[in-house]
């Protein structure tokens, strides 16, 4: 049903002889498979995409959509964007512009690097917090946790993918999980700066793809992973800092975003609204009906499956 309907393309990490494989990444020859076989003439460069959105004459087309400021995104995707004469939304959490660390990327690439498969990391995980102070917290949680409906409508996570997700979302929260993860690479000594040092786009890079017409969008300023969880000031918050840091890099105004791990609600999309965002994405297809700031998108790792078996 959704191959019809106007959606993004929704892409986050690459892998090279520079950036290291893991769990979702592609590669540069994958991500041109998809642009020539499952967009089938039908992907347009983004700033066409969003006009068309706004005139609400959208059909079936598509567009191509980058989360998280990611350099392997710059160095590995946009070589094959400009071979094919296209241009994407790049929606950029702010926080890594100003210098900060953002956490869950860290920990992506150090389950990435540091264990041999995403199982060993999570059986890593879940012996860590057994033999921590959280022990009780999260065994009490995941009494109530049931696979069958958590996450349902992602279909690209595992068993596994969805149960480290609810003890990090809900049975731990922010600052548990941290915790967690914080024993975890001090027991294998990591520098999170010079771990780090690869990870995401520079400020320069984010005003290149500007000036060549790609959609700069918001993401949050700290990226949270359960954003719908933070009070009205809290998400306020979040994408005025967002937007502000952006509309000043770019010297333009900012009127597109993504829904990060899309979490949000009702007070999201009035904050959204009052910010003068005008295109919004989901991370899913599921929601077929929608206003401007839900259009849907479909995981790259779907698509993959999808070429693989054909």
């Amino acid at each position: 049903m959704y191959k019809s309907t106007p959606h993004g393309i929704m892409l986050h990490h690459f892998s090279s002889s520079e950036h290291q494989t893991g769990q979702g990444a592609i590669t540069a020859d994958e991500l041109n498979e998809i642009i020539e076989t499952y967009g089938q003439g039908r992907i347009i460069s983004a700033d066409l995409w969003q006009k068309k959105a706004r005139e609400s004459i959208l059909k079936d087309e598509i567009c191509l959509t980058f989360d998280d400021a990611l350099l392997s995104q710059y160095e590995v995707a946009l070589p094959v964007l400009e071979a094919h004469n296209l241009t994407a939304f790049w929606f950029i959490y702010s926080s890594i512009l100003e210098g900060e660390l953002e956490m869950l990327e860290i920990y992506r690439k150090y389950r990435t690097s540091h264990f041999p498969s995403i199982s060993k990391f999570y059986n890593a995980f879940f012996s860590t917090i057994q033999s921590s102070e959280l022990k009780s917290v999260v065994d009490s949680s995941l009494k109530k946790y049931d696979k069958s409906n958590y996450l349902k409508q992602f279909t690209f996570y595992s068993d596994s993918d969805k149960k480290f997700r609810y003890t990090r979302d809900v049975a731990l929260g922010v600052d548990n999980y941290n915790k967690v993860m914080h024993i975890m690479l001090k027991k294998d000594h990591i520098n999170l700066a010079a771990f780090s040092k690869d990870l995401w786009l520079r400020s320069s890079q984010v005003k290149e793809l500007a000036s060549k017409n790609h959609i700069i969008g918001l993401h949050s300023h700290t990226h949270p992973t359960a954003l719908s969880n933070s009070s009205y000031t809290q998400q306020k918050n979040e994408y005025s800092k967002n937007n502000a840091i952006l509309t000043k890099l770019t010297g333009s105004k900012i009127t597109s975003m993504g829904h990060p791990n899309n979490s949000y609600n009702s007070d999201t999309l009035n904050i959204l609204s009052d910010l003068e965002i005008t295109v919004g994405f989901c991370s899913n297809m599921s929601k077929l009906n929608h206003g401007n700031l839900e259009f849907p998108r479909i995981d790259h790792s779907i698509i993959m499956k999808e070429i693989k078996h054909k």
